[in-house]
């Protein structure tokens, strides 16, 4: 008798398991988006908490999951002539928003001022207010605790594309 409540008290164990990691099995990412764009975009410095105006040069792709996490690269160059020229870049390791309205990516990367400099770690992120291209497309990157720069395409085009 002794070794059939072990042998029931070891079955239940192992059923109360199965069903603690079947759930987690189940709940898998699926990739939701993906954000693709690259170009030139205008800073608007009246929209800046730092007042940065000038030309930028930029790419973006993100793979966006059900989960919240996200994959992807961001690159922005603040162009020579701009009030302060450098290149601020990461990886997307997540995102929050609404996928019929504004998107943010959670980026980890580096900053690097123009002309030289050493780069230095940054966590930002970009919200992508309007898909679309020249004069339709905007974005806001936020960093140092303030928005860095808010952008108007000139040139090229940001995209989502829904899975």
């Amino acid at each position: 008798m002794k070794k059939l409540v072990i042998l029931i008290a070891a079955i239940s164990l192992a059923v109360a398991m199965l069903a603690v990691v079947q759930p987690a099995a189940a709940e898998t990412a699926t990739v939701v988006a993906t954000i693709t764009g690259g170009g030139t975009a205008i800073m608007d410095p009246s929209r800046s908490d730092f007042g940065l105006a000038g030309t930028t040069s930029f790419g973006i792709h993100a793979t966006l999951y059900s989960d919240g996490t996200a994959q992807g690269h961001v690159n922005c160059v603040d162009q020579f002539g701009s009030t302060s020229p450098g290149n601020i870049f990461g990886e997307v390791t997540s995102w929050e928003g609404n996928l019929d309205g504004s998107i943010t990516l959670n980026v980890v990367g580096k900053v690097v001022g123009f002309p030289g400099g050493h780069p230095s770690a940054v966590s930002f992120s970009v919200t992508i207010l309007h898909f679309g291209g020249a004069g339709v497309g905007q974005w806001t990157l936020f960093a140092f605790d303030g928005t860095a720069c808010f952008e108007t395409m000139l040139s090229g085009q940001i995209v989502m594309r829904r899975s």
